[in-house]
Order: structure tokens, then C-alpha cells, then sequence
């Protein structure tokens, strides 16, 4: 005859897999729960891209130096697997405190903070980020242009509109090429919690995510569905191609490039997104 205690265990096990059967298991708060079985038919995961900034240099490109010097090494060439399931958990769970970014998951208290950004990716939250408003771009050359593809589909992926460059997409691409000193954990964090509102489709950073969640403690073990990045995923010489790039004899063009292209220039009166950009310093 088993154990009281055995038996204990035994029902804790079948509770434990019971719950983990449905990702809204991992939800107490009834109203929470409510709106991440609403929306979890809508929001997905955003498939994970790295790119190797190596083959860029080898084929002649400038933008990778910046990228580099800006320290974003590590996350552009990170790559692993994500739990979907979890990712959504913990994004209908995050909350800031203190401009901290907290969730839970799977009864697992998950933080944030400085030194996660800083042990994962290696980012450290110094320098400015202020956007200039009046900063808008005429024409992008083809380093540029690499640049604003790289914070679509790498640094601020997942936004509704991904064939347009915001006022911070510039003011980005502005500091990168110029090798203004930016605070690159408040750009990320800042993107992390605007894309957890109600309202947003595609959730980003869930290899980043994920490595967050097993790192502080979240039991991933019976986890159904685990994606693993694939090769298909690289930003490599397919990916110059889809976005109309041609190699030639004097390097890569955008086809219907007649220019190399001129740097962005001030224009106050057409500068777009101008209401919704908070200015944001480090403290």
C-alpha cells in the first residue's frame, strides 16, 4: 500500500501535467485568463531571425561595423529554440515595476532587469535614447537600408506596419550609422512592453524570451511544442535578393537604384509617428 506522502506526490505529478496540458492553466487571475484565451488565436510568436555579420563584411558592406560597435553582436547572431506557448504566457503576464519588466509563468516569478539584458545578449543599459522628431529620411542608400531591414526583422520585430520606418526607426538607424552612444536595453525593453498591449499581433524576442524563462527555472521538460530556429531563418544572400538587392561587378545594388542614395536630412513637416514617441534617458 503506498505511502500517504507517495501518494501525495503522485497526485501533485498528475496535477502538474494536467495544468501544463493548456498554456491558460498557467493563469490565476480569472480576468487574465479571459483575455489570453480571447487572443491567443490572434497573437503569434513572431519566427526568430539571426544573421551572420561576417558573410556582410566578406561581401563588402559597411552596416555591420555599426551594428557592431553599437554591441548588438550577440543578439543579431543568437540563435536556439523558443516555447510559443510560454513566450504568449509571458507576455499576457508582463507588467513594469519600477521599469522593470516582471511576468509569471508556470508559477515561476520572471524579472528583467539590467543584469538579464546584460548576461544574455550582452547589452548594458548606458548611453542615451532621446528621438529627434525632426529627423526623417529623403532617400536610403544601400547600407542604410540594410540597417532599417535589420530593425524590422531583428531589434523591433513584429510591428503592424513593416514596410515603414517610424520616427524612431530613424532616429535608430541615425545613432547606429553615426555611433551615437544608445542605451540599447531601453530600445528593447521599450518595444518588449508596447508590443504586450492588447492591441498587438506578433510577439518578438522569443528565443530571448525562452532562454529568460529556463534560465529562471521554468520546467520546459514536457513542453509540447518547441521550435528550433532553421537555417531558412538567416538574414543571408537570399534575403538580399527578396529585398531587391543585385550583386554586380562593382558589389551589391538595389535594382532599381539609380544613386548610391543621400543621407537623411531634417524636415519637420514631414516627419511621421511624431505623437506616439516617448523620450526616454537612462538614469
Amino acid at each position: 500500500m503506498a505511502s500517504p506522502s507517495s501518494s501525495s506526490r503522485g497526485k501533485e505529478k498528475v496535477a502538474r501535467i494536467t495544468r501544463n496540458a493548456s498554456p491558460s492553466g498557467w493563469i490565476s487571475d480569472r480576468d487574465t485568463r479571459a483575455k489570453f484565451l480571447y487572443w491567443s488565436h490572434i497573437k503569434n510568436v513572431v519566427p526568430h531571425k539571426y544573421l551572420d555579420l561576417q558573410l556582410f563584411k566578406n561581401e563588402g558592406f559597411l552596416f555591420q561595423e555599426w551594428i557592431a560597435y553599437q554591441g548588438h553582436n550577440d543578439f543579431v547572431h543568437m540563435k536556439g529554440h523558443y516555447y510559443p506557448d510560454l513566450v504568449k504566457v509571458f507576455y499576457t503576464n508582463l507588467r513594469v515595476v519600477n521599469g522593470v519588466i516582471h511576468s509569471r509563468v508556470k508559477g515561476v516569478n520572471i524579472t528583467i532587469d539590467d543584469n538579464v539584458w546584460s548576461d544574455i545578449i550582452g547589452l548594458n543599459a548606458e548611453g542615451r535614447y532621446r528621438v529627434d522628431k525632426q529627423y526623417l529620411h529623403d532617400g536610403l542608400n544601400k547600407e542604410e537600408k540594410m540597417i532599417a531591414y535589420v530593425l524590422t526583422w531583428l531589434l523591433l520585430l513584429g510591428r503592424l506596419n513593416e514596410d515603414r520606418m517610424s520616427t524612431k526607426d530613424v532616429f535608430l538607424l541615425n545613432a547606429i550609422k553615426t555611433r551615437i552612444p544608445t542605451n540599447r536595453v531601453v530600445v528593447l525593453k521599450h518595444h518588449m512592453i508596447a508590443v504586450g498591449d492588447y492591441y498587438a499581433h506578433k510577439l518578438p524576442y522569443g528565443v530571448f524570451i525562452s532562454k529568460v524563462l529556463e534560465i529562471q527555472g521554468v520546467d520546459v521538460s514536457e513542453e509540447e511544442r518547441r521550435i528550433v530556429c532553421k537555417r531558412s531563418e538567416e538574414i543571408g544572400i537570399p534575403s538580399l535578393s527578396s529585398i531587391g538587392l543585385k550583386k554586380t561587378l562593382n558589389g551589391w545594388f538595389f535594382i532599381d537604384e539609380q544613386t548610391v542614395g543621400n543621407p537623411p536630412t531634417l524636415d519637420q513637416d514631414h516627419t511621421e509617428d511624431s505623437d506616439d514617441e516617448d523620450s526616454m534617458e537612462s538614469s
